[in-house]
């Protein structure tokens, strides 16, 4: 049993924290970055990377239409 803790212990995570927050700033500043990795990572297999995908992908749309919001408003 302790084999199979420390084999999770030292596994490296499917998305690390530092790609996590470069993805989400830049999502924040073009949201294209978002929708794109997003997309990428939602099509992969492993479940990790799945939830981030879908994450960013949610985030990008929603960053998108706050956008076209407010442009619509300042007009």
């Amino acid at each position: 049993m302790e084999t199979n803790e420390k084999k999770i212990v030292n596994e490296k995570p499917a998305v690390s924290a530092g790609l996590n927050i470069v993805i989400i700033v830049g999502t924040i500043i073009f949201p294209i970055v978002g929708i794109a990795t997003g997309y990428t990572y939602y099509r992969k297999d492993h479940p990790d990377m799945k939830t981030a995908g879908k994450r960013w992908l949610m985030l990008g749309i929603i960053i998108f239409l706050v956008n076209i919001l407010l442009v619509s408003i300042m007009r």
